[in-house]
Formats: structure tokens, C-alpha cells, sequence
């Protein structure tokens, strides 16, 4: 009996061990195909031997460093810092649409010829003045108290609540000045 305890023992170790192999291989190396994501300290880390490599090309003779090269590092960098400022980009959205969702509604005044654009999940409720519908590329804005769509063009009730299921342009065109409770992210134009 010892020796099957034993042998089982054994087995399960060898699986844990396995498995903890297997996930440690799966994570991948960082910046890696199979774990893109990168931080800045990685980012700094790159840069600093590339320098190292650059500054070190004239004196030690070893290593080359021609255009070709410096040009393909101008372009990566170009790209990595384009693809950073989009990110930021995406992430100040993100938040903006969660504040305004975290806020409630706000009191938004819009003048004749302007057009309020609301993105997906967003409420509007026409208080005064006058608008119309604006269709979205999949879609129109759902007017919830009426319990129909408003078409491209439709004149929108006072009071109604308006809701937009995508962020693919609907929203109104201002006709005259006009005052609206907006829950959720918009702009004005």
C-alpha cells in the first residue's frame, strides 16, 4: 500500500508540475506574438539599447548600425507612439462616456443649425425649442414614450424620450434654440 500511495503521489506531482510548465510557456515572452502588450518600463528598456547599440557602433566597430536600420527604428517608433496616443485617445472616450453615464442627466442648450450627435446607450429628452431626427448609418433614434422609430428627418416631440441603441451618428438637428436633458455621451457640431 505504501508504494501505490507513493506511485499516486508521484502522478499528481508530475501533473502539477506539468501544468505549471504549461502556463508558464503559454504566458509568452513579453512583447512577444503571443503577449503583445507592452509597459513603459519595457518600452524604456528597448530604447536604452538601442541607444547603447547606436552610440556603441562608432566606437567599437562591432556592431553596424546603417540607415536601413535607422530608418526602420524612426518608423517603429512613429508607429509604437501613434499607437499610444490613439490608446490614450480611446481611453479619455471610455471615460468621458462613463462619467456622463455615472452623472445622470445634464441640462445641454443647442442653437438653431447645430446638430447634437449621441452615441450608443445614450437618453435625450427635447425639453424646448425644436429638432428633427437624424438617422444613423444602422439605424434611427427610438423615441421610448411614443414606442416607435423616428425616421430621418421626423419631427421630435417635446418631452419624449429619446433613446440611441448605436454610436453610428444619430441625433438631432437643431431648428430652433433648443434646451435637452442628455444622459450619456453626445457632441455638438
Amino acid at each position: 500500500m505504501r508504494f501505490k500511495r507513493k506511485g499516486k503521489l508521484a502522478v499528481v506531482f508530475c501533473v502539477v508540475l506539468s501544468c505549471i510548465t504549461l502556463f508558464a510557456s503559454a504566458a509568452g515572452e513579453p512583447g512577444s506574438d503571443s503577449d503583445p502588450l507592452v509597459t513603459k518600463s519595457y518600452v524604456d528598456q528597448k530604447i536604452s539599447e538601442l541607444s547603447k547599440q547606436i552610440s556603441g557602433s562608432g566606437s567599437s566597430g562591432s556592431t553596424s548600425v546603417n540607415s536601413k536600420t535607422i530608418e526602420q527604428l524612426q518608423i517603429d517608433v512613429g508607429d509604437l507612439t501613434a499607437f499610444v496616443v490613439s490608446a490614450l485617445q480611446e481611453i479619455d472616450t471610455l471615460k468621458n462616456r462613463v462619467n456622463a453615464l455615472e452623472s445622470g442627466y445634464v441640462v445641454v442648450e443647442a442653437k438653431a443649425g447645430q446638430t447634437v450627435v449621441v452615441a450608443g446607450g445614450s437618453e435625450v429628452l427635447l425639453r424646448s425649442g425644436s429638432a428633427t431626427a437624424i438617422k444613423g448609418t444602422y439605424g434611427v433614434l427610438a423615441d421610448a414614450t411614443a414606442g416607435k422609430d423616428l425616421n430621418d428627418g421626423d419631427n421630435i416631440p417635446l418631452q419624449h424620450l429619446l433613446i440611441s441603441s448605436r454610436s453610428d451618428g444619430r441625433g438631432l438637428r437643431i431648428k430652433t434654440n433648443a434646451f435637452m436633458l442628455i444622459r450619456g455621451a453626445y457632441t455638438i457640431k
